[in-house]
Order: C-alpha cells, then sequence, then structure tokens
C-alpha cells in the first residue's frame, strides 16, 4: 500500500512564525506594520508550493489507481475515478459511495447452517471487508492531502497579489533572510 502522509511539507507565510528574536538590528521593528518579504522569496516560495501540489497531484493519482486496481482484485463493479487534484472532493465522495457499496454487497451475502458454496462465500466476505478497510485508508489519506491541497492553494492565493515579476529596489541594508534565500536560489540556478 501506498503510503503518502509521511511526505508531506508545510510552509507558512504568516508573519507570526518569524523569530523576531533572532533579528540583530539597531532600529526597533514596528510589529503593527506588515512583514514584506523581498520579490526573490515569493517566487522561491511559489516555486516550493507548486513543486508541493505536484507531488500532491502525483499521489492522488497513485491513490486512485490503487483503488481502481483493488476493485478490480475484488470484483467489484465501479466507475473510472478521477485522479485531478482540483476535484479532490469529487474524489472523496467517489470513494465514500463506493465504500458503501462494497459495504452492501459485502452485508448482502448471506452464510446460513445449510447454505452451499458456504466456504466460498466466507472468502468472498473477508475479500470484501478487508477492501473496505483499504478504502478506508485511502479515504483518510485523500483526506489529509485535501486538507494540504487547500492550505497550499490558500497561500498561492496570498502570493497572487503580490507581482513576482516586479523588480527588487536596491536596498542598501541586506537582509539576512534574503541573503540566504538568493543563495540557494543562485545555487538551483547553477546546478
Amino acid at each position: 500500500m501506498y503510503d503518502a502522509k509521511s511526505k508531506i511539507k508545510f510552509y507558512s507565510l504568516v508573519s507570526e512564525k518569524i523569530d523576531f528574536s533572532k533579528i540583530i538590528r539597531d532600529e526597533k521593528l514596528d510589529f503593527s506594520k506588515p512583514i514584506i518579504a523581498s520579490k526573490g522569496f515569493n517566487k522561491a516560495l511559489k516555486n516550493v508550493i507548486d513543486k508541493d501540489i505536484n507531488f500532491l497531484s502525483r499521489n492522488v493519482k497513485k491513490i486512485t489507481k490503487e483503488i481502481t486496481m483493488l476493485l478490480l482484485k475484488c470484483g467489484v463493479d465501479n466507475d473510472e475515478i478521477s485522479s485531478d487534484i482540483e476535484k479532490i472532493d469529487d474524489i472523496i465522495n467517489s470513494v465514500e459511495t463506493i465504500i458503501s457499496k462494497v459495504i452492501i454487497e459485502k452485508e448482502s451475502i448471506k452464510m446460513g447452517l445449510f447454505s452451499t458454496k458456504k466456504k466460498e462465500k466466507k472468502q468472498r466476505y473477508k475479500k470484501l471487508e478487508d477492501c473496505v478497510d483499504t478504502l478506508s485508508r485511502y479515504q483518510s489519506e485523500l483526506i489529509s492531502m485535501k486538507d494540504e491541497y487547500n492550505k497550499l492553494i490558500q497561500r498561492i492565493s496570498v502570493l497572487k497579489d503580490e507581482d513576482l515579476n516586479e523588480e527588487e529596489d536596491d536596498n542598501p541594508k541586506e537582509d539576512p533572510l534574503e541573503r540566504t534565500i538568493n543563495f540557494y536560489m543562485s545555487k538551483q540556478n547553477n546546478d
């Protein structure tokens, strides 16, 4: 089974996450004003967020493919599940519908004292029960991916308000955070 939870990363644009105690300056910081990051920082952050969205998209495609394979192995009829990350709510609803369908099929298996093919029915019942458990795990993974995707989309919408193509003003004072980000960006461009 594919496990995507351990690879999800979180990023923050919220100014409260910045540790101001490590900033050494003679001037006083005014916390009432918004913190403005350099354009290079915003571009780098947007690139990282885009990579995370692509990572989530690949994971959603893998999970939907595994769900389809699982349903084929269990012999459950199913329609095509979308694998588009932008329609993740529809995917989660489809998985919920599939789980309900499998549960109904599992509960329709009747085994009485004098039932015919009792062994085959028990095997089918067990197979469908395992299928429901696996589908439930996939559904919880998709829900966590949906939460992360929504966070990333929200952060990108904050960045869209900024003009990322605008040139930076020449600032005589160099910010250590800006210098670090520029170092890693130039290192990425050289690779």
